[in-house]
């Protein structure tokens, strides 16, 4: 089990997480680079917190080429 545990920085209750691919676009001409980064996002789950759902942290976890 990991001992990096993230809490919320409002209520300090430990984050739920969820992993979200996001596609890299280029710039100008170029549309879609075929490249991938994967990160995992860090939320408050806590109803009573004000950050509830709210996306604290985000932390790449892996970057994809499919050339």
């Amino acid at each position: 089990m990991s001992e990096d545990i993230k809490t919320c920085i409002n209520c300090g209750k430990p984050l739920a997480d969820r992993v979200e691919e996001v596609e890299r676009t280029g710039t100008g001409i170029s549309l879609a680079t075929g490249e991938c980064s994967t990160y995992r996002v860090w939320f408050c789950v806590n109803k009573e917190c004000v950050m509830f759902n709210t996306d604290l942290y985000r932390e790449q976890i892996a970057d994809r080429t499919d050339r």
